[in-house]
């Protein structure tokens, strides 16, 4: 069974804490949907009608709650799409979506993470998702004024 990567590793955020908090990021993001949510014991749609959904409308779940953490703090989604095809590289495991989200500096992100509302949304991405890839970019593209 392939590694699940919901969350960064002691490593990445050490080194998330190292960068200027006052620069502009852009987060890539890749993601492969579970065919059916996942939700745990802990969280409240374990055993109810409400987990009986797909991966990728658990996800959208998180999206909308997320969103508004998001937007609040000056970020955006830059862009979402489909993916249709892995062209070069390992195509296992088959993502499903791809998302630029920008920053206008890395102490928003972080302070979104750390937001309570972010954190309680996040159970329906992990729920949602299969696997996650994110790489931080350059945000100073991305950056709108």
């Amino acid at each position: 069974m392939k590694k699940k990567n919901l969350d960064p590793d002691d490593s990445q955020l050490a080194f998330l804490a190292s960068l200027d908090p006052d620069a502009p990021v852009a987060a890539l993001n890749l993601f492969q949907f579970n065919e059916h949510a996942r939700y745990g014991p802990g969280d409240e749609e374990y055993g109810t009608e409400a987990a009986d959904v797909s991966g990728q409308e658990a996800f959208s779940r998180y999206v909308a709650a997320a969103g508004q953490v998001l937007a609040g703090l000056g970020g955006r989604v830059a862009f979402s799409t489909k993916v249709e095809q892995v062209m070069i590289g390992p195509s296992d495991p088959p993502w499903h979506a791809a998302a630029i989200m920008s920053f206008p500096t890395r102490r928003a992100f972080i302070e979104m993470t750390m937001n309570p509302d972010f954190q309680a949304a996040s159970r329906h991405r992990k729920a949602g998702l299969a696997n996650h890839y994110q790489a931080h970019l350059d945000g100073a593209p991305w950056v709108t004024e």
